[in-house]
């Protein structure tokens, strides 16, 4: 469930720290509210749609038992308990609840865990004190003395707290049911009736009044150049280029023509649904592999054309009632297009696997249905009846008949593929979520409190009438949702509080009714996704300049009546592809397989195309707050932290682009000095051409990075920048391991030669970007092993260097695990770097196939400079010659010095960035660069 337990915590601090300074001039957790923090006639407006009144019949005594509990109880309740006794876990330790005074008074499989003003008949305190053995809390260690006493005052003195952790919660589905009657989110949307105050009669209207009523009003239109940034990174994702910009802002017509052709020239781009298709990845959960699956394989194969399926069906304008139920039912809805429809099945086929356990794969594709297009957390209804919505545990498994009755074929066109299984399988409720507890049976059939006749799946699985009722007119979710998605991806921020939760605990939105304007027009227009958009982009609201105004912060600092545009950053795709687009880097082709984005090849293509792998998320992912492919996201996290600004300072991928655009820069300055040296005499101008060549330069620079020309200012700074820019190359310690291959004599045991390998990439060494390479096949090294060349004259060598003189111990380990070829042969030999008797020596020899084996030698003398090589070799067929080949060398003398070749897989040195790349480079990680406007 999305249920942030912290909300009751919420609650009561808000309530008091409004509520407390005026009546005791009290300060909670060190903030002094004026008493004018509360409306005398509206109470305090809680995050769960609650009116808390001021509770003025309460005496000073039990106001001051409630700030103790609020200052020292929970507190403790937050760092101890809750992490296994609170709503945020739906299958709570021993059914308890400690995040509300009725789930204490009613308490768990023991009995009530609190007799107020009884402490030594309270559960809560006897488990707290540690006094039974069998009943000890937290289990991990004893509370202090003076925490134990803090329990202990509370209760005594009636254990009494604030209105908001009072938690008349649902014990059962028909009380949730009961609770969700009056709902917003579960009443028919309202259509609005236009007054014709706003041109647009609907979007621009509703915010108006809105914003009258809190004595507000909109900011001035943005200028063109902002819009055509703005629109163009909202509908396609990429930034505008200088032409493109200028052709907006020269147009001689009006605003309102030139923007509504820009909108619909976008809308059209097959780009469109490049950008669109990534926001709904993050709903689908998209990932390549499976995440961990012990022994079978991991990837998701095709699992792109799921993604190909997506950016099709936007760039189409696919209706959203089909989009949705082709994803549900693609093989059963039309078998003529079903050929080209069935990756549409990624929706549900393509979440993680759960080791292949059955009932959870059910669950999270239960999950992305209701979270991902109705905004209902039917998940929570597994083990009990929805504590809060009216989801009974029966429904939750009505609708998982649905896909148990549903199975995987696999097989080509496509390989997830769903099919209706060929018998009916009984659906039962499982009492507790146990598999093994079966409850009453249940037919396969739509929530009971959006479809109260209850009426019987019968279309086989029942995925095409699920989808039927998910779309059908009188559904007041699904709209609601999608339109708040959409409008969500253009401006910044969620009509609702939880865009995947408008259960009872998502509180009615400030614009509920630009909410249902929105949702009715979708439906109205035939769920055109691009139409929504369009509409959007038009209004005024969406046009506003996003530049703060201090008086109407004042009022409303969250912007939730819109008088401004949301000033937001770019998500990582749309900055990775700003990058790439700014250096003209950028491969524009649209749809295709999958390629790894972190490894030292560039890759160009559009970040929507990056490999998504489950299991092991590149940390540059992770970095720019990208959606976890584990599960279903509504919204991504928004942070700033400094591991951003350093991948933009010394990230590869980064440092690849400003070189491009510092080659440009450096290309046209030496093609100006060319023309200057042509000149057969000096003049007295010839510093002022260079002066102006290097201002134009700039410019230049400027305008490919950030689609604008430099002020005065910039230019002066950036020449001072160029006249100062440290080129020196970086001196960097020699690196003891290097990657590399010879020719391997095995009668004479030597190495009679050695070639570094030239190309590191995907974190290991081979001989060039093709793979397998014309000329050494699979020859390759990482940090674990590699595979050997096609022959004796390019066998695999990892060479490692002595850094001073001493003696030295081998150990290591040689394995081959293919069934097939001829296994690998390891050898060890020592050369010398100095005049000494010997210069290629012998140290062993072992032959490794389907088996491991120990490759240890004993104590050596080398001296500084030596090098030991460790050569695998074919033997014969270099077939199947994959090997693991893991070694540590060891000073036996002094400190023993260490080197183990997994931990020390040589990295390629990047050359210094000359003075054009370093400019670029910075121009690169300006907040201007990150920013939609």
């Amino acid at each position: 469930m999305n249920y942030k337990f912290p909300i009751a915590v919420r609650l009561c601090r808000l309530a008091f720290s409004a509520l407390l300074p005026g009546l005791f001039g009290l300060s909670v957790f060190g903030q002094s509210i004026p008493n004018a923090a509360v409306p005398p006639d509206e109470g305090v407006e809680n995050k769960a749609g609650v009116a808390s009144q001021v509770p003025v019949a309460k005496s000073p005594e039990v106001l001051e038992q409630e700030a103790y509990f609020v200052e020292q109880v929970l507190p403790l309740l937050e760092q101890n308990c809750f992490e296994c006794h609170s709503h945020v876990h739906n299958d709570s330790s021993g059914e308890l609840m400690l995040d509300s005074l009725a789930a204490m008074l009613r308490g768990g499989t023991r009995g009530a865990a609190l007799v107020p003003s009884d402490s030594a008949n309270s559960l809560l305190w006897r488990a707290l004190t540690h006094t039974d053995s069998d009943l000890q809390m937290p289990p991990s260690a004893r509370l202090s003395d003076n925490q134990v006493a803090v329990f202990e005052r509370w209760i005594q003195g009636g254990a009494h707290v604030p209105d908001a952790m009072r938690g008349m919660e649902a014990t059962d589905g028909q009380a949730a049911a009961k609770l969700g009657e009056n709902h917003w989110a579960y009443q028919p949307p309202q259509r609005w009736q236009a007054t014709g105050v706003a041109s647009d009669g609907s979007i621009d209207e509703i915010i108006q009044l809105g914003l009258k009523s809190q004595s507000l009003s909109m900011s001035p239109a943005a200028d063109r150049r902002t819009l055509a940034v703005r629109l163009s990174y909202d509908l396609i994702g990429l930034p505008p280029s200088l032409e493109e910009i200028a052709a907006v802002e020269q147009d001689p017509r009006a605003d309102e023509q030139v923007l509504s052709e820009l909108i619909d020239r976008l809308l059209a781009s097959e780009h469109f649904g490049e950008r669109w298709a990534r926001y709904w990845m993050d709903v689908s959960r998209y990932a390549d592999t499976k995440g961990y699956v012990f022994q079978e394989d991991r990837e998701y194969p095709g699992a792109y054309q799921y993604r190909d399926w997506l950016i099709n069906a936007f760039n189409q304008d696919m209706p959203y009632d089909q989009f949705v139920t082709k994803q549900l039912a693609a093989d059963l809805v039309s078998p003529s297009d079903a050929q080209s429809d069935l990756p549409a099945l990624g929706f549900l086929t393509l979440g993680r696997r759960f080791l292949n356990n059955k009932l959870d794969i059910i669950d999270d594709r239960l999950d992305v249905v209701s979270r991902g297009l109705m905004g209902m957390t039917l998940g929570c209804a597994r083990c009990h009846d929805h504590k809060y919505d009216p989801i009974s545990q029966a429904d939750y498994y009505a609708m998982s008949g649905v896909f148990l009755n549903t199975d995987e074929p696999g097989g080509e066109p496509w390989p997830h593929r769903l099919k209706d299984s060929e018998e009916s399988r009984e659906s039962f409720i499982l009492v507790r979520g146990s598999p093994g507890n079966r409850g009453d049976k249940v037919d396969r059939r739509f929530v009971t409190f959006l479809a109260p006749e209850e009426k019987v799946f019968a279309e086989g699985s029942g995925r095409v009438e699920l989808a039927r009722e998910i779309t059908a007119a009188d559904n007041p979710l699904t709209a609601r949702v999608m339109a708040n998605r959409i409008w969500l991806r253009l401006t910044g921020s969620s009509l609702v509080e939880s865009p995947s939760d408008l259960g009872t605990r998502c509180p009615p939105p400030a614009q509920l009714a630009l909410l249902d304007h929105l949702a009715t027009s979708f439906v109205d227009e035939g769920w055109s996704v691009k139409g929504l958009i369009r509409r959007i982009a038009l209004s005024k609201t969406y046009q506003q300049q996003s530049l703060d105004r201090a008086e109407a912060s004042a009022i409303d600092p969250e912007n939730v009546f819109y008088w401004r545009m949301n000033r937001r950053r770019l998500d990582f795709e749309a900055f990775r592809d700003t990058l790439l687009a700014r250096g003209k880097l950028l491969d524009p082709t649209v749809r295709g397989p999958s390629q790894k984005i972190d490894g030292t090849a560039l890759m160009r293509r559009r970040t929507v195309y990056a490999y998504i792998d489950r299991q092991n998320l590149p940390s540059v992912f992770r970095t720019f707050d990208f959606a976890s492919p584990d599960t279903h996201n509504s919204q991504r996290a928004l942070t700033s932290v400094p591991q951003q600004g350093l991948f933009v300072l010394n990230s590869t991928f980064v440092t690849q682009v400003a070189e491009e655009l510092g080659k440009q820069a450096s290309q046209q300055e030496l093609a100006e000095v060319s023309h200057g040296d042509s000149h057969t005499h000096a003049t007295a101008d010839t510093a002022t051409d260079k002066d102006t060549n290097r201002r134009n330069q700039v410019q230049g620079l400027f305008r490919s990075i950030l689609a604008r020309d430099a002020s005065a200012q910039e230019l002066q700074l950036a020449a001072e920048f160029l006249s100062q820019a440290d080129v020196s190359p970086t001196i960097g310690t020699q690196a003891r391991w290097v990657c590399g291959f010879g020719k391997f004599n095995p009668d004479t045991k030597t190495l009679e030669s050695f070639q570094p390998l030239p190309t590191f990439t995907d974190g290991r060494w081979q001989a060039s970007r093709k793979f397998p390479d014309d000329a050494l096949g699979y020859l390759l090294l990482s940090a674990e092993g590699g595979h050997v060349g096609r022959d004796l004259e390019h066998a695999a060598v990892r060479r490692w260097i002595a850094p001073r003189d001493g003696v030295i111990v081998i150990r290591g380990k040689l394995k081959h695990e293919a069934a097939e070829g001829d296994g690998v042969r390891g050898s060890i030999l020592l050369s010398n770097a100095g005049p000494i008797d010997a210069s290629n020596v012998p140290l062993g020899e072992w032959i490794a196939k389907q088996e491991e084996q120990r490759t240890g030698v004993k104590a050596t003398n080398v001296r500084a400079g030596d090098t030991i090589d460790f050569v695998a070799d074919c033997i014969g067929s270099d077939s199947h010659d994959s090997f693991h080949w893991t070694v540590r060398v060891q000073y036996t003398d002094g400190a023993g010095e260490t080197f183990v070749s997994k931990d020390g897989l040589p990295t390629p040195q990047l050359a210094p960035l000359d003075r054009w790349s370093q400019l670029a480079q910075i121009l690169l990680a300006t907040n201007e660069l990150a920013y939609v406007d």
